[in-house]
C-alpha cells in the first residue's frame, strides 16, 4: 500500500517519484527554522527524559541552544570548522545538534558505542575543533585526537579539569537580539556529517547539506509523542528530531541501551504515538511476549528501516495493533530516503518512490532493464550532495557523472511500479557458476516459527564456490535442529545451488554494527570458528 505514486518512462526507463516539497526556502538555514519554531511556541513540550521524567519546554531547549551557539561563536568557530558530537542521549545533546546549526557550523556525530578504531578513523577526517562527549569517554577521545587536540566539553559524568555542560551554560554570553548565522554557499552548505553503515569496513563520513535537512516529514504533530531509538549518527534520527520539533510534538529521550524491556516500559508510561526503529528492533519487539494490544495501544504510527523485515512479522505486528499504520522506509545515508511502504505485504516490496527520486535498474553491463527485471538499482535524487567528508575517490565511486548513486543494492520494479528490494550486489554469491543472494535462503529459513533472527553467508568450497550456511538465533526454549532447516530449505527451493550445503549454525546471536546492520564479513567469520568448534566435539 502506498499513499504516493511512481511513474515510469518508458522512453527513459527511468521511474521517478512526486516532485519534493521542501520545509521551507532552502536558502535559508535550517537553523533559523528550527530557532523560529521554538521561538514561536515556547510553552509547548519538547523534550521529556525518561530516567527521571523531567521535561523541557520550546523556552528553555532556545536558551540552552543559543548559549551554546554563542559559545561556539566565541571560539571562533564558523562553516569552515567542524564539532565533534559523540555521546549518549542526554538533557542537553540536542541542544548541542541545534546550536552547531544556529551558528551553522557542521557537526560529526558519532556513536560512543562503535569500536575505538571507527571512531578514530572517523575524527581523524574531519578532525573536529570541539568535541561534546559523555565524561566516561574523555580518556578514551583524548588519547585517539592527541594529533590535533580539540576542546573537550562533557554533557554527562562531570569530569575533572574539563569543561561540562552546565558550567558552559552557566558562563554563556548573554547577546540581545541573538539571531541564527546566515548561510555563507546556501542550499548547498554541509551542516551536518554523519556516518555511513560500515558494513564492509570503516564507516565513511556522509555530509548532508541544508537542503537535505529541510526534506522534513509532516508525520506527527502537536498531540504526538515521539520516540526513536537512533542516535544521531544515523540521518533518521536528526530527521526524526527535526521533524518533531517543527511538527510540535513531544519526544522522550532515554540514556538506557535498547532492550524490548524498555521500550514497552517507555511505550506504555509516555504513550507514545509515534515510534522510529531499526528493523532488528522492530523484529525484536514484535518477537517478543511483551508485544501486546495492550502494552502499545497508544501507538498509531510505526516506522522502521535499516534492514529486511520479513512480511509475516509485520503481518503478526499488525494482528497485535491493528489500528496502526507500518511504514517502511528504503533508504541510505548517501540519498536520503528512496522509497516508502505502508504497511508491507510481500517479502522484499520497499514500495513507491518519494518525492524527488528517481531511478533506474541496470544489468552488470550497464543496459537498463523494464518492469520485473532484476538488476542494480541506481538512485538520482534532486538534491547536491558534497561527498564524502575529504575523500573524492570514494565519492566518484558512490556518484557518477551523470549524479547517479551506485549504492550496491540489487533490485527490480513491478507491474504497479512498486519497488522491490532483492538484496546487497556485494552480497552476492555463486555455487556451481549459478548466482543467489543470502536474502533469498533467510526469507525461507525465517518462515519456520522458532527463528528469531537468520544470516546467511558464503562458505568457500574449493570445488563448487560459496556454499549456504545459516547462522540462526532460536527463539527461547527452541529444539529446532540443523536437519529440520535444512530440510525446510530443500523443501520450500528446488535448485540445488542455493541449498545450505555449508549447514547450519546455533549462535546466541548474529554480528550486527550499532545501528543493527549485519556485519557479513563477522558472520562469515563467525560460521567459520563455530565450524571448526563443532568438528573438534
Amino acid at each position: 500500500m502506498s499513499l504516493i505514486e511512481t511513474f515510469y518512462n518508458q522512453e527513459q526507463k527511468i521511474w521517478s517519484g512526486p516532485d519534493n516539497v521542501l520545509f521551507a526556502d532552502p536558502q535559508i538555514s535550517v537553523g533559523q527554522v528550527i530557532y523560529e519554531v521554538l521561538k514561536e511556541k515556547p510553552s509547548n513540550t519538547f523534550q521529556i527524559l525518561h530516567d527521571d521524567g523531567q521535561t523541557v519546554s520550546n523556552a528553555e531547549t532556545l536558551a540552552a541552544a543559543v548559549g551554546i551557539a554563542q559559545y561556539l561563536k566565541s571560539e571562533g568557530l564558523t562553516h569552515r570548522d567542524v564539532v565533534g558530537l559523540i555521546a549518549r542521549n542526554s538533557a542537553h545533546l540536542a541542544d548541542v545538534l541545534f546550536a552547531c546549526l544556529f551558528n551553522a557550523t557542521p557537526f560529526h556525530a558519532v556513536n560512543p558505542m562503535v569500536e575505538r578504531e571507527a571512531i578514530a578513523a572517523l575524527y581523524a577526517i574531519t578532525k573536529p575543533k570541539i568535541i561534546f562527549c559523555d565524561g566516561r569517554d574523555y580518556e578514551l577521545l583524548k588519547g585517539l585526537t592527541k594529533d590535533w587536540t580539540p576542546k573537550f566539553i562533557t554533557l554527562s559524568d562531570p569530569t575533572e579539569n574539563v569543561t561540562g555542560i552546565e558550567e558552559l551554560l552557566a558562563n554563556a554570553i548573554k547577546e540581545n537580539n541573538y539571531e541564527p548565522t546566515k548561510l555563507v554557499h546556501g542550499a548547498d552548505q554541509t551542516m551536518a556529517i554523519v556516518c555511513s553503515s560500515g558494513t564492509s569496513g570503516l564507516p565513511k563520513a556522509v555530509t548532508i547539506t541544508n537542503s537535505q535537512l529541510l526534506l522534513i516529514s509532516p508525520v506527527s504533530g502537536l498531540n504526538d509523542v515521539v520516540y526513536t531509538t537512533a542516535s544521531y549518527d544515523w540521518l533518521s534520527a536528526i530527521k526524526c528530531l527535526l521533524s518533531s520539533t517543527v511538527n510540535e510534538a513531544s519526544r522522550v529521550i532515554c540514556s538506557q541501551p535498547f532492550s524490548v524491556e524498555s521500550l514497552v516500559a517507555i511505550i506504555r508510561k509516555w504513550q507514545v504515538t509515534y515510534l522510529y526503529v531499526s528493523h532488528w528492533q522492530f523484529n525484536a519487539l514484535f518477537n517478543s511476549p511483551l508485544a501486546t494490544a495492550e502494552s502499545l495501544s497508544s501507538l498509531q504510527f510505526v516506522q522502521y528501516s535499516g534492514g529486511w523485515v520479513s512480511a509475516g512479522v509485520v503481518q503478526a505486528a499488525q494482528r497485535i495493533i491493528e489500528s496502526t499504520i507500518f511504514v517502511y522506509v528504503y533508504g541510505t545515508t548517501e540519498t536520503d530516503g528512496i522509497s516508502i511502504c505502508l504497511n508491507p505485504e510481500a517479502e522484499n516490496l520497499v514500495g513507491a518512490l518519494l518525492p524527488g527520486v528517481h531511478v533506474q535498474i541496470v544489468n552488470d553491463a550497464g543496459r537498463q532493464l523494464e518492469h520485473n527485471e532484476v538488476g542494480e538499482i541506481l538512485i538520482k535524487t534532486n538534491q547536491k550532495w558534497n561527498g564524502y567528508y575529504g575523500n573524492p575517490v570514494q565519492t566518484a565511486q558512490t556518484l557518477d557523472s551523470e549524479g547517479w548513486f551506485h549504492m550496491g543494492d540489487i533490485g527490480y520494479f513491478d507491474k504497479d511500479n512498486r519497488l522491490y528490494l532483492v538484496d546487497r550486489k556485494k552480497d552476492l554469491l555463486k555455487y556451481q557458476s549459478m548466482h543467489y543472494t543470502p536474502n533469498e535462503i533467510e526469507k525461507v529459513i525465517v518462515e519456520l516459527p522458532e527463528v528469531q533472527e537468520v544470516c546467511v553467508v558464503g562458505i568457500k568450497d574449493p570445488l563448487y564456490g560459496d556454499a549456504a550456511g545459516a547462522l540462526i538465533v532460536r527463539k527461547p526454549n527452541s529444539v529446532l535442529s540443523e536437519k529440520q532447516v535444512i530440510g525446510h530449505v530443500a523443501k520450500r527451493i528446488s535448485v540445488q545451488y542455493k541449498q545450505l550445503h555449508a549447514g547450519v549454525r546455533f549462535v546466541d546471536k548474529i554480528p550486527v554494527n550499532i545501528n543493527g546492520k549485519v556485519l557479513r564479513n563477522a558472520a562469515r567469520e563467525m560460521f567459520h570458528n563455530s565450524a571448526i568448534t563443532k568438528a573438534k566435539l
